[in-house]
């Protein structure tokens, strides 16, 4: 038995030499082999087309249009200005909102790696808003984003920082400044329309408290009205291709009385406020008739 035990602790003995053998020699820095380097070094030359594209595209991005601040915070930038930057942090959500109605096609991401970006809608309908949410996982990055949708297409730089981010990012749109403009001016056009007569005359200071009663000839006055010195008898265009009709002032005793008037156009000015007065065409059973009455305070 002793024999057998000794056989075995023989043949755990290892030889110093042998371990020396086997040991990991110590790294040395100054032996490590160069890095790999991720881009090719190779450096194409520019012809004068792509070295003014890219002077173009310098100008465009370092712009001097400067973003706006919106009614709920956001950042606003003019869609097409100017490259717009996105700054955004670790354990931050960046939210960039584009126009109501707007569909995201695609987005594309220079580093898609160390980027996120998540789509999220608020709303319905017609007015729902798309929002793509930008998350980056690490600070010191620098990359862009492409974003389609159905229509336009966004290019937005994305930076990370360590602290300091733009929780929303959002554009105006030269068409919408534009529809604005242009529906101001169409309420303003309205309300010329709706306020001024062709004459040129404000409503506000017309007095319009007149009465038209008898026969309806194609010639019956659309309007009649008085500025407190003149009465003014507007009368449809299609008069002018049609027999004018007379124009009498009634005294207060109801008798006629023959009154002086000008023609302008389409419209009867009489140079003095008309109380009640009678237009009338043609003669015998053909004779239609048109009275006027004032029923607005007396001059």
């Amino acid at each position: 038995m002793r024999n057998i035990w000794a056989i075995v602790a023989a043949c755990m003995i290892v030889p110093a030499s042998a371990l020396a053998q086997q040991a990991v020699p110590a790294i040395n820095p100054n032996e490590l082999p160069p890095p790999i380097p991720l881009l090719s070094n190779k450096v194409v030359p520019l012809g004068d087309k792509a070295a003014a594209g890219l002077r173009i595209s310098e100008a465009w991005s370092s712009s001097r249009n400067l973003p706006t601040p919106g009614s709920d915070g956001a950042v606003q930038f003019l869609y097409g200005a100017t490259l717009p930057t996105l700054v955004c942090a670790p354990l931050r959500v960046c939210d960039v909102r584009l126009q109501p109605g707007e569909v995201v096609k695609q987005i594309n991401i220079g580093d898609s790696v160390e980027w996120q970006a998540i789509p999220a809608v608020s709303g319905d309908g017609a007015d729902a808003v798309t929002h793509v949410l930008i998350k980056p996982v690490n600070s010191g990055l620098s990359t862009d984003m492409v974003i389609s949708t159905n229509r336009r297409t966004y290019t937005i730089q994305l930076i990370s920082d360590r602290q300091r981010w733009m929780p929303v990012v959002a554009f105006q749109y030269p068409s919408d400044v534009q529809a604005a403009w242009a529906a101001y001016h169409a309420k303003m056009d309205q309300q010329q329309t709706d306020n001024v007569l062709p004459s040129g005359q404000s409503v506000a200071k017309l007095d319009f408290n007149y009465r038209l009663h008898g026969d309806n000839p194609g010639w019956r006055p659309v309007r009649v009205y008085t500025d407190g010195t003149k009465t003014y008898i507007d009368f449809p265009d299609k008069m002018l291709v049609t027999t004018a009709p007379v124009l009498l002032a009634l005294g207060s005793n109801g008798k006629t009385e023959l009154v002086n008037y000008r023609v302008n156009g389409s419209v009867y000015i009489v140079d003095r406020v008309l109380t009640q007065a009678e237009l009338i065409s043609g003669v015998g059973s053909d004779q239609q008739a048109v009275r006027i009455t004032y029923t607005g305070r007396r001059f």
